[in-house]
């Protein structure tokens, strides 16, 4: 009986050989000169929700189809212009903004006569925490350095399952004569799972952290005489983080309250072709497939912008045509196709149309 027992331990430890707790360190974030392609959708067909994690979790996403696809590109912090580097390219008289990396950042919206362009992020990687720093812009025309009055821990190291760390952030500028306009966060990470994940770029051991972000808006426009807080919906990152990989392999950013949203960001390759193309630069506008799921049958209604050749195929997630439903010349204008989806298998396909040229790809999927 005690043989039993101990082989029983044997073969479970055994099963679980392949799949080991990892520890995320300063190394394993972004470096100066990384060139990462990524992924964005969000459309969650098929997908497990966020709230699964624990220890030992096999997370499958590999149901995910790029919306769009772009390059998340890392400065040397020299090469970013010199009017941004005030604080943070000065080790000497700044040393705790002294930072490793720089990122291009999103334009601030314009109010009050000021505008904030042309926006860096700057970061600091060290042994102890991973932060942002403060930005560079330019503010009405003239480069500037902001940075954070107090800083923005975003990881802490080692980071291991179960880890829970919590930070506040700040920054402001004021513009001459015109207005302030500063930010408050509230950062709260929870490294609550652990495990495999799998994404259309590949099969990852990966820490999951769970990130809080509680941010408000404080504006004054001196014209006005006018200032007031603007609070901003809370908002949760899920992020999936793997040895050498420098961002995460698949980031889930969630806002709550009216008008929720949910967006999935993950590391991918190039996808040429069949998953490249938008509907934006494409020639088929509107394209809906309805039921979505299928059982039977799915209706295709879309729009031609051009009389052309049209060619319509469903496609398995590998890639392979598992069904040629039209090809033909089409005119200008609105159109309807059904589709027989009885002999195809439970599962998650893809619609493509190709008209001029250009490819718009569509999910289906399929259940029995």
């Amino acid at each position: 009986m005690k043989r039993l027992l101990l082989l029983g331990i044997l073969l479970v430890a055994f099963a679980n050989s392949g799949i080991s707790q990892i520890t995320i360190t300063q190394s394993d974030m972004p470096q100066s000169g990384d060139t990462l392609r990524v992924s964005t959708t969000t459309d969650s067909t098929g997908l497990p929700t966020p709230s699964m994690t624990g220890a030992g979790i096999t997370w499958n996403y590999s149901a995910l189809i790029p919306h769009s696809q772009g390059v998340d590109t890392f400065l040397n912090v020299s090469s970013t212009p010199l009017g941004y580097q005030f604080y943070f390219n000065n080790a000497v008289l700044y040393p705790n903004y002294a930072s490793t990396v720089a990122q291009s950042g999103v334009d601030f919206p314009a109010l009050g006569g000021v505008t904030i362009t042309s926006v860096i992020n700057y970061f600091k990687d060290e042994a102890s925490n991973y932060e942002s720093v403060g930005y560079g812009a330019t503010i009405n025309s003239l480069p500037t350095s902001v940075k954070d009055d107090t800083i923005d821990i975003v990881y802490q190291f080692p980071m291991n399952y179960g880890n829970k760390d919590s930070c506040h952030s700040s920054n402001g500028v004021s513009i001459a004569t015109l207005a302030y306009y500063g930010t408050n966060q509230y950062r709260v990470n929870h490294v609550d799972g652990w495990g495999t994940i799998t994404t259309p770029y590949g099969t990852f051991s990966a820490l999951r952290v769970k990130t809080l972000i509680y941010l408000s808006d404080s504006i004054y426009v001196h014209a006005l005489s006018l200032g007031f807080r603007v609070p901003q919906p809370e908002q949760i990152e899920y992020k999936w983080l793997a040895n050498g990989q420098h961002v995460p392999v698949l980031q889930i950013n969630e806002t709550t309250g009216i008008g929720a949203t949910r967006q999935y960001i993950y590391r991918d390759s190039m996808r040429n072709g069949l998953l490249a193309v938008s509907e934006i630069n494409s020639a088929v506008k509107n394209l809906s497939l309805y039921p979505n799921p299928a059982t039977e049958n799915t209706t295709i209604s879309y729009a031609l912008a051009n009389s052309s050749l049209v060619n319509i195929n469903v496609y398995s997630v590998d890639g392979r045509c598992v069904s040629k439903v039209f090809n033909g010349d089409q005119s200008t204008g609105n159109h309807t196709i059904s589709v027989n989806v009885s002999n195809l298998q439970s599962g998650i396909y893809l619609l493509e149309i190709e008209s001029n040229g250009t490819q718009t790809v569509k999910k289906l999927v399929v259940v029995k």
